[in-house]
């Protein structure tokens, strides 16, 4: 059980701890708040090293995970499609509305989020962090915590709301601002979306292989975002 309280609780203090060394490197903890993308790749790299060396404690692989189910791909296609319809208004509209309530206004978290970056970065980032955040974001609290905790645990409920709040929560630190408003925003505004997913896949694990995909074509669109920005 401790194990897996570590893994709900790593990326939250991965985040942090990655942003405090660009902070180092750049002489500036408020320059490194731009460079989050750069933080949250270097948090997947070592996120799915710790994965794989989890997994293989128990004999089994990182990219096991991510089997699809052949006599269930036409339903999980089915599912996939409805999860999406679901599932992106939850990603977008809590977040608009939570902003304009803090702030008065949809633009402010933007303004802070996309700001320019080293081209260098950006075109590394471009890949790596849709890639990387497709391969573990989704597998970390739900793809493994959360089937562990279905065994340890009597309540089905607390398996899934453990990860599903792990999971929103983890963005208070991606990235730091010290500011509370923000980073009651950031703890906010995915928990309608990690709660469909979590309780998603913990019907339907055979789910998680196409979210992984989806994930991976979702967090493009950070990074084209960040291509324009001036």
């Amino acid at each position: 059980m401790k194990r897996l309280l570590l893994v709900l609780s790593s990326r939250l203090i991965l985040f942090l701890f990655i942003q405090m060394i660009i902070a180092l490197c750049l002489n500036s903890f408020g320059g490194s708040v731009k460079y989050w993308t750069l933080t949250a790749t270097l948090t997947n790299i070592i996120s799915i090293i710790i994965l794989i060396i989890l997994l293989r404690d128990e004999k089994t692989s990182f990219f096991s995970l991510f089997r699809f189910q052949k006599e269930k791909i036409k339903t999980d296609l089915i599912w996939l499609v409805l999860l999406i319809l679901v599932s992106v208004p939850l990603a977008i509209i809590p977040s608009l509305a939570l902003s304009n309530i803090l702030w008065g206004n949809t633009e402010y978290y933007h303004q802070v989020l996309f700001q320019p970056i080293n081209k260098t970065f950006l075109y590394f980032l471009l890949f790596a962090y849709p890639i990387s955040t497709g391969l573990v974001e989704l597998t970390t609290y739900f793809g493994y915590v959360m089937p562990r905790l279905k065994v340890q645990l009597k309540s089905q409920w607390i398996a899934i709301a453990l990860p599903v709040i792990a999971f929103s929560i983890q963005h208070c630190t991606l990235p730091l601002v010290f500011e509370g408003k923000f980073i009651f925003f950031r703890g906010l505004m995915y928990l309608l979306f990690s709660l469909v997913y979590g309780v998603t896949i913990y019907k339907r694990p055979s789910l998680l292989p196409w979210l992984a995909i989806l994930q991976v074509l979702i967090y493009i669109l950070p990074m084209t975002m960040l291509l324009t920005s001036k």
